[in-house]
């Protein structure tokens, strides 16, 4: 009987001693005729999630540049690859992520429509829109050219919408940049009819270049396209967000 007591008490010691080397999975204190107990780690609090400050009632005007007879840049390579395209593809994934942060839209063109420079201001003020993005895709001579680059224009005055539009314009850049990896060719001032007609904080966007071979290759790619259009999301997301502040 003394030995089989030893026994007992050895067995439950090595079971207890062999428990607390393991710490990966729960262990178990088993002893013969007891319901073993599971030994897990204390429990986290739960720490309330701060609710991020709700965005701003706005409407963002989405501008795919050209379209229709207007085929924009195109490729230098075979075959040929013309930008109206990637500017409505863009275009259309933008709005698609703005929608899901409930931020309303208005597509200045949702298919193959030319439209001239003055009916995309007007419709710009049709819409009511707080905000005027424009997206395009580059092209230069020489195929080394490379790289993202946002304009806005700078009528030379320190006017409120110069400044808001230089604000969109360096949120909207360093999202893109962040996104797809690309060469940040900076922010700009540019004298394109819609950014400077528009009364609205207004950017053109230049996402890449259709005359450079690897960048080409890129914007073939859908996934690609979409990191584009998620950074012009974020860029103006965060451009949105200060203005909540």
């Amino acid at each position: 009987m003394k030995l089989r007591n030893i026994l007992f008490v050895t067995t439950c010691a090595l079971l207890l001693t062999g428990c607390s080397s393991h710490t990966q999975a729960p262990c178990y204190y088993v002893c013969p005729d007891q319901t073993p107990t599971p030994v897990t780690a204390p429990r986290k609090q739960k720490v309330a999630a701060r609710k991020p400050a709700p965005l701003p009632k706005t409407v963002i005007a989405l501008d795919a540049g050209h379209g229709g007879k207007d085929f924009g840049a195109q490729s230098l390579d075979k075959p040929t690859y013309s930008e109206k395209n990637f500017n409505l593809t863009t275009v259309r994934m933008v709005e698609t992520f703005l929608k899901k942060k409930n931020v309303r839209t208005s597509l200045i063109r949702d298919d193959d429509t030319f439209y001239t420079l003055d009916e995309r201001v007007a419709m710009t003020e049709d819409a009511k829109a707080d905000l005027f993005v424009s997206v395009h895709y580059n092209a230069a001579p020489s195929r080394k050219a490379q790289g993202i680059e946002v304009y806005y224009y700078d009528d030379g005055d320190s006017d409120v919408r110069t400044q808001e539009s230089k604000a969109l314009a360096k949120a909207v850049l360093d999202r893109v940049i962040t996104a797809t990896g690309a060469k940040s060719r900076g922010i700009k001032h540019g004298n394109y009819a819609v950014i400077r007609k528009n009364k609205v904080p207004a950017i053109l966007v230049e996402g890449g270049f259709l005359s450079n071979s690897e960048e080409l290759e890129k914007l073939k790619d859908p996934a690609y396209l979409k990191k584009v259009s998620w950074g012009i999301t974020q860029g103006i997301e965060d451009y949105l967000k200060t203005k909540a502040q």
